[in-house]
């Protein structure tokens, strides 16, 4: 039988519920927290990962994620805003969790090596935009990191919000209102 999260056939619905079961038996920390939620993939996959912050050049993807005999390295882009480099790393971190086969060190040299080379890491990108992931593995990848954002946020949220300076407060409660009477004056 065909696995439903690597069939082109599967509808949105069903890849996003399938999705969500994988998702609901990892932990999600309050506060939120990228690294132990990487440590649970990485204890699933059984390999150690590792992230490497990179400059990439603009045309071509985010991060991707290479992997070598020990250890998953996602590499993301540097210069991104933090944000969407939390994104790109939890995109990268589904194609992990769901194992899918992206680019390996066996597909680029034969040398061993202990550390990443910034050629490396630019060959690596190059062959993952000519053979990397499958359209339908992008599509869950994108799929999970959203749903993972949506529960980092609800994690987030529980945090309390700490105590602001009554100036700040008032600030704040001005500005809410003049936004919400800007909207009823449209």
């Amino acid at each position: 039988m065909t696995d439903p999260l690597r069939s082109e056939a599967t509808d949105l619905a069903t890849l996003r519920r399938l999705i969500d079961e994988t998702l609901d038996g990892l932990a999600w920390p309050v506060p939120f927290d990228l690294d132990a939620l990487l440590e649970q993939i990485s204890a699933r996959r059984g390999k150690r990962i590792s992230l490497y912050p990179a400059p990439l050049p603009r045309d071509g993807a985010g991060g991707l994620v290479i992997e070598r005999a020990k250890d998953l390295v996602i590499v993301f882009d540097e210069t991104l805003p933090p944000l969407q480099q939390e994104h790109v790393i939890m995109h990268e971190a589904a194609h992990v969790l769901f194992e899918h086969r992206g680019t390996s060190l066996e597909d680029l040299t034969d040398d061993a090596m202990t550390e990443l080379e910034p050629e490396l890491v630019e060959t690596a990108q190059r062959f993952a935009q000519r053979d990397g992931y499958s359209g339908v593995e992008e599509k869950v990848a994108e799929i999970a990191a959203a749903l993972m954002w949506l529960r980092a946020g609800a994690a987030r949220s529980m945090v309390p919000v700490p105590n602001r300076p009554r100036a700040v407060a008032d600030a704040n409660a001005r500005f809410v209102a003049a936004l919400m009477n800007r909207k009823a004056d449209s």
